[in-house]
């Protein structure tokens, strides 16, 4: 049968199973609500119920064990919900005290609202027993937690339960400009103790997605967004503490301020700016010992480049660390060194002037996203043998750019359209990338058909380059049973790092995949859920079209009566395999040999007081070597009381006779140039350990605390000359490639939010690196040479004051 017909009857498949979804009436009202958490306005027992709520989990389908009535007002301000937790227990009832947006072991009622009724984005908004808020973006099935709203909510602890009273101001939500308005809701009840997760319109574990099972808020008349203008200006002064090798430390302060700025477009648009930002709240890097030929990836720390990019991280185009980030030019100041020189100042990183986002969604569904900012020159200051000083550019004038046009289409699909551009001052290196996105559903909501198809051009100087890549997919992605097959590939030339992150081009892939959910207990109660599942991979070069290898997978995982988690996997590359990319030489590769890997993971209960987790990963190849690598960590957390806990965590991983890189020599044989790639067998040790802690005096106030030690040491016993075929054999180079690498970090966070939007910090970071050309014999010894004089140290303490300022609120209508 022709794929276009499989495709096409698939699609006609009608939908099965749907559920009636249930209506709530809000109520209009023109009297006060004081936002106290007690609902004794009269207006909230004149509001329709929405009740009978239905369990998602530790089962799903069934009545929930607690009762649940909640009710929904809305004046010209914004939508008021008052929500009644009865529980049969009060005393039982759970509420840790955690910071804004970090749930903890404790009860939960929440909200998610899709006023456009895409059934794809939307917004959470949850509260705890304790007053703790959560807000979130809904978008594609994924959750944006960074994603930050100012909205009002209080609670109450009763005989009877908890009440829950939230206020949503227009100016926080994003709604079509109709005269009536029908909007696409669900609540949503967590009772900790039971770990039971219910809804009022049921969620079927087994249908995809969760915005399109939700119900509806109808009653909504002549509502209006306000002139949304939302200014945070903040200042911040730092003391900063500095040591190079060797040398005394130095000290010094700096003051700095700028300000966000929010403005409403329109009922659907906003523009977000910030100018002269600082993100020293930030927390540290966790950086690592990299032997390998791709750039280490850090998670996005700050706040602006976090917080409602949904429309900008389509497609995997957009590596925010990018902006801000490390200099273009960062070799260029050592290749201008001449004898005597020595480097009096070198910014390790590029300032920005601003950075600014438009986005939002139509009427119709249509998304639209601008993301803008510049960064500042960078130059280095060196220093000759007289005296003279000279500065040498490494970071050119920077435009980072982003255009997303996504369309919300029927049964849940999408369609996108983005391009990415970099554009820098003078001769240094240009970049576009441009890509179209679908994800198409039937109409059962049963099946989907993917793809992406990216084309990439960079422009130097004298010449341009284009690549491109597609990846195309069929999948069956509701039911117990799915599975999906795909195709990708990516050209030689195919390059989205001057604003993305790819470790590699060059590639062909097939792959499949067979997936099976059990939402239900199985094993006569044991398990309360579990699934698992098998995938296979075929890998070739796309040019020239050389074989790199096959993998195949398989995991299991299972939670238990007493809710552990248990998850088990096994890996295997079969045969040999071909790395082009670890040689670092264009042409070469290694022929590495298959491998078998297992794992597994069990956690014990999260409700408790004291909760570990575990997980180890043992892998052997398959010649006679005798090369292996072990890895195991643990992870523990003991909750003193409501208000304190403590973490840590210890991670050791064993490499034993690793083969890897080490040097390459390039000479001429004849008139042809020729490149000696040598390669080390290797022992590897690996220690990281870390402590955090959290202490919150209200659900306003906080203290956080992580420490993070990083060891890993590469002790070298022979080298070995690649051969052209990819094998590895003797030779005589010798060299000093042994390596010692630590990093040691403090992050202490002091954060109240002691007005609507509006925040004080208090930082104290720390930091300690520290590289040597040799293993030290042991973690300890590792550990105790950080403290020397020889190892650099940076350190900062900082406060910083953020004041939120909204139209809306000054100008009430």
């Amino acid at each position: 049968m022709p794929l276009f017909l499989l495709i096409l009857l698939l699609f006609l498949v009608p939908p099965v199973g749907a559920q009636d979804k249930p209506t709530l009436e809000a109520h209009r009202i023109e009297t006060t609500i004081t936002i106290d958490g007690r609902l004794d306005e009269a207006a909230w027992s004149e509001a329709p119920v929405a009740s009978d709520f239905v369990t998602l989990r530790p089962n799903p389908g069934l009545p929930a064990s607690q009762t649940t009535e909640v009710r929904v007002l809305y004046d010209n301000r914004g939508i008021f919900v008052g929500a009644k937790m009865l529980d049969t227990r009060p005393d039982s009832i759970l509420a840790e005290l955690t910071e804004r947006d970090d749930l903890g072991n404790t009860d939960i009622f929440g909200l998610v609202l899709d006023p456009y009724q895409s059934g794809i984005n939307g917004f959470t908004f949850l509260v705890t027993p304790a007053n703790v808020q959560f807000d979130a973006k809904q978008n594609d099935g994924r959750e944006d937690p960074d994603w930050d709203a100012v909205w009002e909510s209080q609670t109450e602890r009763t005989d009877e339960g908890w009440t829950a009273e939230i206020f949503l101001p227009y100016s926080a939500l994003r709604f079509p400009a109709t005269a009536e308005q029908t909007w696409t809701i669900n609540f949503a009840r967590t009772l900790r103790r039971k770990n039971e997760q219910s809804f009022w319109s049921e969620i079927d574990p087994n249908v995809d997605g969760f915005l399109n099972q939700s119900g509806t808020l109808t009653g909504l008349y002549d509502i209006k967004a306000p002139l949304r203008l939302q200014a945070t200006p903040f200042v911040a002064v730092y003391g900063l503490q500095g040591r190079e090798p060797n040398e005394k430390a130095t000290y010094g302060a700096s003051v700095t301020g700028g300000m966000d700025v929010k403005l409403g477009l329109n009922d659907a648009f906003t523009l977000d700016m910030t100018l002269i930002p600082d993100f020293g709240e930030a927390r540290s890097d966790d950086q690592i010992l990299n032997l390998g030929p791709f750039e280490q990836r850090f998670d996005e720390q700050r706040a602006f480049f976090t917080e409602g990019t949904e429309l900008f991280t389509k497609g995997r185009l957009f590596y925010s660390r990018r902006v801000g980030g490390s200099n273009f030019f960062q070799q260029r100041v050592y290749d201008a060194l001449e004898d005597g020189d020595e480097i009096v100042n070198n910014p390790q990183r590029a300032k920005l002037y601003n950075a600014t986002k438009i986005s939002g969604r139509t009427a119709r569904g249509t998304g639209v996203g601008i993301f803008n900012a510049v960064e500042q020159e960078n130059y280095a200051t060196i220093r000759s043998a007289d005296g003279d000083e000279r500065q040498v550019l490494t970071n050119p004038l920077t435009n980072y750019n982003i255009l997303t046009v996504d369309q919300n289409l029927p049964n849940n699909s999408s369609a996108t359209l983005i391009n990415t551009n970099v554009m820098r001052e003078g001769s240094a290196r240009d970049a576009n990338v441009t890509a179209l996105l679908f994800d198409i559903h039937n109409r059962a909501n049963a099946y989907a058909v993917r793809g992406e198809f990216k084309h990439s051009r960079q422009y130097e100087a004298e010449h341009s380059e284009t690549g491109h890549a597609l990846d195309l997919e069929i999948a069956r992605i509701s039911g117990q049973w799915t599975w999906e097959a795909s195709y990708g590939e990516e050209s030689d030339t195919y390059d989205v790092n001057d604003l993305g992150i790819m470790r590699a081009n060059n590639s062909r892939f097939w792959s499949a995949e067979l997936n099976y959910r059990q939402p239900e207990a199985f094993f006569n109660g044991f398990f309360l859920n579990g699934g698992g599942g098998v995938d296979i991979d075929y890998r070739r070069l796309y040019a020239p079209s050389r074989y790199v290898g096959t993998n195949v997978e398989a995991y299991v995982y299972a939670t238990t009566q007493g809710f552990w988690n248990i998850n088990l996997w096994t890996e295997h590359d079969v045969g040999d395999q071909f790395d082009f990319f670890e040689p670092r030489v264009a042409g070469r590769f290694w022929r590495v040999p298959g491998s078998s890997n297992l794992g597994g993971w069990i956690g014990t209960d999260n409700r408790k007081k004291l909760r570990l987790s575990t997980n180890f990963n043992l892998t052997r190849w398959w010649d006679d070597t005798n090369r292996y690598s072990l890895n195991f960590n643990l992870n523990t957390r003991y909750r003193f009381s409501d208000r304190l806990s403590m973490s840590a965590f210890a991670r050791r991983g064993n490499d034993y006779n690793d083969v890897g890189y080490v040097n390459r020599e390039t000479f001429l044989d004849g008139q042809r140039e020729y490149t000696d790639v040598y390669f080390g067998t290797r022992d590897r040790n690996s220690v990281e350990a870390g402590l955090s802690g959290k202490y919150s005096f209200s659900a306003r106030m906080t203290l956080n605390l992580r420490v993070r030690h990083y060891w890993s040491g590469v002790g070298y016993s022979r080298f070995h000359l690649l051969d052209t075929d990819g094998q590895l054999i003797v030779t005589d180079y010798s060299g000093s490639h042994d390596q010692d690498f630590d990093a040691f970090n403090v992050d202490v966070v002091y954060r109240w939010r002691f007005a609507p939007g509006s925040d004080i910090f208090m930082v104290y970071k720390s930091s300690i690196t520290d590289f040597d050309r040799r293993v030290s014999d042991t973690y300890a010894d590792s550990f105790s040479d950080l403290w020397g004089p020889d190892t650099p140290l940076s350190g900062s303490v900082s406060l910083k004051v953020v004041y939120w300022l909204d139209y809306a609120s000054l100008f009430p209508r």
